[in-house]
């Protein structure tokens, strides 16, 4: 994931002159609740999967949604 991240800038102090905000990638505000939060990853999840998208080339599209909800976690304190 982190490839995803530093390839647009994410995940540094460089992050907000690059505008890649992974709220902004989720489609949500920094002050939505926490259940928003998963609700909206998980709709994306669905959505963009590889697996259950019926259409091709929405790998990266998957992968980017996937660091930013992880990056949100981690802000958050979700994950350890």
């Amino acid at each position: 994931m982190k490839q995803y991240w530093s390839a647009i800038g994410i995940g540094n102090r460089r992050s907000q002159a690059a505008g890649a905000d992974p709220y902004r990638i989720l489609g949500l505000q920094r002050t939505d609740p926490d259940d928003r939060v998963k609700k909206r990853y998980r709709e994306l999840a669905v959505k963009l999967h590889p697996d259950t998208a019926g259409v091709k080339g929405t790998e990266f599209l998957f992968q980017l949604v996937l660091a930013a909800y992880q990056q949100i976690s981690r802000e958050r304190g979700w994950q350890k």
